[in-house]
């Protein structure tokens, strides 16, 4: 019998392995602004947005929006947004890696430049300036930044800059000069960012866009308006683009089956 426990234990303990090396994230916080609780199909459990900030708004739940299954477009359908400046803040206990998942999409403006506005950490990091949504996917189609940001002894680090940390993660949506500030949903881990699910290219949703509009040229994003004008990325501290590439999958596969192989090797051996 105590031949049969081993081999079970040693696979378990491998499954277990590989179960870390692909999950290599701890989600603190999740909320889907405007909205009520949702769990995604990556299993990551949306809180229900409790804030008395701004105004709640629903408006996109009459649009399909592009990049995500029906299962959770309604992270994107509902938002919160502000006539004036607003922000979320998330109590952060852990020290280490960590990282800030922003969840945008325009379900209201159907061209760029209406919409423009800032997203600041902590009153001194400015991670997104002269945000664009529709200038950078268009209109009712997922949008992902990913921030990164290290805490440790009392300090945090975004983009190489550091500032004293009193525990508390503070997101605010600065208004610009077009109209107002908004957020769909907000997710903040302690962990590998390169590991966060990423959305689907958006070479599908451009190629789409192109034979509707029908335009003459491509801008960096993609055309995003009828006259097929450009519109470039907006300036500002960089944030990882985590759909400009489909490849982090990769390495976590390869090294499961690197060590899956060997394990299986001895079980048949055992057997």
């Amino acid at each position: 019998m105590a031949s049969v426990k081993s081999p079970l234990l040693l696979l378990l303990t491998t499954f277990s392995l590989l179960y870390t090396l692909v999950s290599s994230y701890e989600v603190i916080y999740a909320v889907n602004c405007g909205g009520g609780r949702h769990t995604d199909t990556n299993g990551i459990r949306y809180r229900r947005d409790e804030s008395d900030a701004g105004v709640a708004s629903d408006f996109g739940k009459g649009l399909t929006i592009a990049r995500v299954p029906p299962e959770d477009q309604i992270l994107y359908q509902t938002e919160r947004y502000h006539y004036r400046d607003f922000s979320y803040d998330v109590s952060i206990k852990t020290e280490g890696e960590h990282f800030v998942v922003l969840k945008f999409a325009e379900v209201y403006f159907q061209r760029p430049n209406e919409k423009v506005f800032d997203v600041v950490l902590n009153n001194h990091f400015t991670v997104a300036s002269n945000l664009d949504i529709f200038a950078r996917v268009g209109r009712a189609v997922a949008f992902d930044m990913i921030i990164p940001f290290t805490v440790h002894d009392g300090q945090i680090t975004v983009n190489e800059e550091t500032s004293d940390f009193d525990g508390t993660l503070v997101v605010e949506f600065s208004k610009g000069l077009r109209d107002n500030p908004k957020i769909n949903a907000i997710v903040v881990a302690k962990g590998n960012p390169g590991e966060f699910p990423p959305l689907p290219p958006l070479e599908q949703v451009n190629k789409n866009s192109q034979q509707q509009a029908q335009p003459e040229t491509d801008g960096e994003w993609g055309d995003t308006s009828s006259k097929g004008q450009k519109f470039k990325r907006p300036s500002g501290p960089r944030a990882i683009d985590p759909y400009s590439s489909d490849e982090s999958w990769f390495w976590p596969i390869t090294i499961a089956i690197a060590v899956f192989l060997p394990v299986m090797f001895c079980l048949c051996g055992l057997s």
